[in-house]
């Protein structure tokens, strides 16, 4: 699976020795890669909704990062109706670096990848902004 090799998670790379924790790491890679694999289908499947992959708070969350993503010309506009996998991936692509012309090739792994992990940092700060989370020792 592409998305767990060098170009998405590099997961052979991982310098753990111990069996459990290569388990433990896999485990989580193949989450990841999950979630990874959902946006790439979106790009098929436009009618799929965000739940999918993303509960009400992370698209809340995806509502107000998308403005800020969006160009100024129509072509740099999310094609896709709010709500759907595919508006969101179009969203987390955009974050990972994509142009976000349909006329260029459609995000790739290491794009969504990129993307999904600087959509969970700005949806911890958010839930932190709004109160949502509360960090404890």
């Amino acid at each position: 699976m592409a998305v767990l090799k060098t170009a998405g998670l590099n997961l052979e790379a991982t310098q753990l020795e111990s069996i459990a924790a290569i388990q433990r790491l896999s485990v989580l890679a193949l989450s990841v890669a999950v979630r990874i694999l959902q946006l790439i289908q979106a790009r098929d499947n436009p009618d799929l909704p965000a739940t999918v992959a993303f509960d009400h708070n992370q698209q809340q969350c995806l509502f107000t990062i998308a403005p800020n993503v969006e160009g100024k010309t129509q072509l740099q506009q999310n094609p896709y109706p709010p709500q759907t996998l595919a508006w969101a991936t179009w969203i987390i692509a955009r974050i990972g670096g994509w142009s976000g012309y349909r006329s260029q090739k459609p995000p790739g792994i290491t794009t969504l990848i990129r993307g999904l992990e600087q959509f969970e940092s700005a949806f911890f700060g958010w839930q932190l902004a709004l109160g949502l989370l509360v960090c404890t020792p």
